[in-house]
């Protein structure tokens, strides 16, 4: 009972990101494998992502003779169950796709606009502070230094604090505004 549930885990985590799917699908698609090259010029990744996404899958594809990747019979198993999960899906089954999705999101999206928040207030108190220290600077004097110091830090604060406030505000789409940035690596 233990190894199957380890089992079904596995297959779980490796069919819950789209590249992995998408990878997995592809491979099955070709009786002879499909090669390194053929997977990135398919999928469009770059070649640190496409290494981490096949590093995921092992135990479900492996390199034949050829060096090309074919699945296993645990790989073969994933497939068939992505297989049944799209047979007879209908109208009738939106409803339920939708409840799902709304469930799945709303935790993280309650977490992250909570973060943004704070975010956005931390970041709006640095640039009070940052502010009220350039008014000193400016009524009583100090090093040259600070002179650039301070405005180059208040525009990096301001920048942050623009980001924040537009991630925000579009909280639903937050994988491509964090995609945009660099910042977020999709699961």
């Amino acid at each position: 009972m233990a190894e199957t549930l380890e089992v079904e885990d596995m297959i779980i985590q490796a069919l819950s990101h789209r590249e992995r799917r998408e990878l997995l699908k592809i491979i099955s698609l070709s009786e002879t494998g499909s090669s390194y090259s053929e997977l990135m010029g398919e999928l469009g990744l770059p070649t640190g992502k496409l290494n981490y996404q096949l590093k995921q899958l092992e135990g479900l594809i492996e390199k034949n003779e050829e060096r090309r990747y074919v699945l296993t019979p645990l790989g073969r198993k994933a497939v068939e169950l992505l297989t049944v999960i799209k047979q007879d899906i209908n109208v009738e089954y939106e409803k339920y796709i939708k409840a799902a999705h709304i469930a799945q999101k709303s935790t993280f999206q309650r977490l992250s606009k909570s973060l943004l928040i704070i975010g956005i207030s931390f970041m709006s108190l640095i640039l009070s502070l940052y502010g009220y220290m350039f008014y000193i600077l400016a009524t009583e004097g100090g090093p040259p230094v600070i002179y650039i110091v301070l405005p180059i830090l208040m525009i990096l604060v301001a920048a942050l604090l623009i980001w924040l406030v537009y991630a925000l505000k579009n909280i639903g789409g937050r994988e491509r505004i964090l995609l945009s940035f660099k910042i977020w690596e999709r699961p």
